[in-house]
């Protein structure tokens, strides 16, 4: 990793679980190599370090018990801020014992935490909140780990030009060519607009892809649809430092987005701390969140969520064994590290506003505040 860019990381927002998730029992996960329990009080969703103050057992291994996480070990008991409220060999509670806690919030279907004192708000999403009553409805596909860096999962996710080799069976004859366009900069969120053409003079090798289009949510019934162009405009988001989406606009008043939102499981050089136990053999992997949520007017013309989950899935599969194969598995902030042309100014935009990110932080930490080794590495 970059100096400083661990202490960066750790001070901004990322997804550790989904909500439906949280619903009982403690849920264990993890992010940036901490092991993280996870449980819902009358207050909401409440995060801490995964291990007893009393002798180290996970808690997720625990239950709840009268609105309190009870220890699987002794059965201690603990509240939605981690004072301990029991030891039944006792009885009555330490008054010095308690967890580590961390910050922890929900917001679109998912629970995020964020390991120290947040530097940048939650990210957001405008489109789903500028009209409250079109009756959004979400589906969340169930989260997948990838073997790259938090930065080369965002940006493939955001690449438009692979759509027409990796992914030729789902979308069909998408044509390769991808016109020059212009990434807008709003502090740290980008923006900008592609227009997916389907060219039918563009043939992919085998004859694949010839069949259906996909049309980024739309169905076989846009093909019978005469309001439907072989063209399609696709409104593409990012917000620091990983939630990217994609937002649509069909025929019918329809609109549809797909979100993904990867969180730092491990890093370079790096395991999971306690018990032994390391995550990715100290490599880098990525736990990758991910939803797809469409207006009424959408699900009434083109079907339920439920189906463009089932599609998104296939189309994320497609991308694992590729991004896995990246060499550096995650991508450089030197530009010139790696090519670029034209089809690639949103990575471009993205790294240079990464590396701006990243030297503000650095800049506004203390000068005793020295960088680890991991972090003295570099990429």
């Amino acid at each position: 990793m970059y100096p400083y860019e661990h202490q960066m990381l750790e001070r901004l927002w990322f997804p550790v679980a989904r909500e439906a998730d949280v619903d009982g029992a403690p849920y264990a996960t993890s992010l940036l190599g901490r092991r993280l329990v996870l449980f819902r009080t009358e207050r909401g969703v409440a995060a801490a370090r995964d291990r007893c103050p009393h002798r180290g057992v996970a808690l997720s291994l625990g239950q709840m018990r009268d609105g309190n996480l009870e220890c699987p070990y002794h059965g201690w008991r603990f509240n939605h801020e981690g004072v301990c409220t029991l030891v039944p060999s006792q009885p009555g509670a330490h008054p010095l014992a308690g967890l580590d806690t961390v910050r922890a919030q929900t917001a679109y279907g998912l629970v995020w935490a964020c390991l120290g004192e947040p530097y940048l708000p939650m990210p957001s999403i405008p489109e789903m909140a500028d009209d409250p009553d079109d009756g959004w409805e979400s589906g969340f596909g169930t989260p997948f780990v990838v073997r790259c860096g938090l930065r080369s999962i965002t940006e493939n996710f955001r690449d438009s030009s692979h759509f027409a080799f990796v992914h030729k069976r789902v979308f069909g004859d998408v044509n390769p060519l991808i016109p020059a366009y212009e990434v807008r900069r709003d502090g740290w969120k980008l923006g900008w607009e592609f227009v997916l053409r389907y060219a039918q003079e563009f043939q992919v090798q085998d004859g694949a892809g010839t069949g259906e289009r996909y049309r980024f949510g739309g169905a076989d019934v846009d093909q019978a649809d005469p309001s439907v162009s072989d063209e399609q405009l696709i409104h593409y988001r990012f917000s620091a430092i990983a939630l990217s989406y994609v937002y649509t606009e069909h025929p019918h008043g329809g609109r549809r987005i797909v979100c993904q939102v990867p969180a730092p499981i491990a890093v370079e050089g790096e395991g999971e701390e306690g018990m032994g136990r390391r995550v990715g053999g100290g490599g880098t992997e990525c736990r990758v969140f991910w939803f797809v949520a469409a207006n009424r007017r959408f699900r009434e013309h083109y079907g339920s969520v439920a189906d463009q989950v089932d599609i998104e899935r296939v189309i994320f599969a497609e991308d694992v064994p590729i991004v896995e194969s990246l060499d550096p598995a995650e991508a450089p902030l030197e530009l010139d590290a790696q090519a670029h042309v034209r089809a690639d100014r949103y990575s471009v935009a993205y790294r240079k506003l990464y590396r701006e990110l990243l030297d503000e932080f650095a800049a506004a930490q203390p000068a005793d505040a020295q960088p680890t080794a991991t972090q003295l590495q570099g990429a």
